[in-house]
């Protein structure tokens, strides 16, 4: 027969591996959810949250996109990737390559420019106040048809509710190049939010709903109006596959009035 205090054990080593349980599960659903929830610009809307990667994250995400354009679609990859090269400090680079590189050039996109970025968290969501990061980006000319060096200035802001999050982001832009007619500086700001999908609190699944407008890329054109709808859902441990549509509802004749893009991004 077994004696008290060796039940008493037996005991205590059950509870502490039921407790150990308990920290395992909930450690790999903030985790899963903090993978979903991680927004990068374009993946799959433009809009991108106020959190920098873990340390010592590495993350990488290939697309597809398409646009319908009046009298000229074009599609093409994009790739990019993300490394929290310290706490609260981001770093990454991306691409994306469009067809008809020559046309869309005179639309101020290149196709096969390499951006550099660095995003840091200034501030930490708390209670009382939301999260904010700046990102700092160069856009080099590496591309087809691609004229000058671009510098990006942004600034992003989240905030969590009970029910979804929302996003605030602006960004300053100075091409190194212009034609005549074209601006050299341009101004943007995005609107966004994401929820999950389940109303019972898994968190495999997000959408997101994304507001944009920014300043013509051209000396007296209309400003651009953009809105977006998106989907974020854990296909893995660390995969995350991802699917988007958008239009540009206001701007220029060649506007892209119709976009779709999915991809799939995983974390190391």
């Amino acid at each position: 027969m077994e004696s008290r205090s060796g039940a008493a054990a037996s005991g205590g080593r059950r509870r502490l591996a039921a407790a150990m349980g308990l920290v395992l599960a909930a450690a790999g659903s903030s985790a899963a959810a903090q993978i979903v929830s991680d927004l990068e610009a374009e993946r799959p809307v433009g809009i991108e949250d106020a959190r920098a990667i873990p340390y010592r994250a590495f993350l990488a995400a290939v697309d597809w996109s398409y646009n319908n354009r009046r009298g000229s679609d074009d599609m093409g990859p994009g790739l990019s990737l993300l490394y929290g090269a310290a706490r609260g400090l981001e770093v990454g680079a991306s691409l994306r390559y469009v067809t008809s590189p020559d046309s869309n050039a005179l639309r101020g996109i290149a196709s096969g420019d390499l951006q550099l970025h660095a995003l840091y968290a200034l501030a930490a969501e708390t209670a009382r106040r939301p999260a904010v990061a700046v990102r700092v980006g160069v856009l080099f000319p590496t591309g087809l048809d691609s004229r000058g060096t671009d510098l990006l200035l942004g600034a992003l802001v989240t905030r969590s509710f009970d029910a979804f999050r929302l996003h605030g982001n602006a960004r300053w832009v100075r091409l190194g190049d212009t034609i005549q007619a074209e601006k050299a500086d341009r101004l943007e700001a995005g609107l966004g939010v994401d929820f999950l999908a389940s109303r019972r609190g898994s968190t495999d699944m997000i959408f997101l709903v994304g507001l944009q407008v920014r300043s013509s890329p051209l000396v007296g054109g209309e400003t651009v109006f953009e809105a977006e709808l998106g989907a974020r859902r854990r296909i893995g441990a660390q995969t995350v596959f991802f699917a988007g549509v958008g239009s540009q509802l206001t701007g220029e004749g060649d506007r892209a009035k119709a976009r779709v893009r999915a991809g799939v991004s995983h974390f190391f």
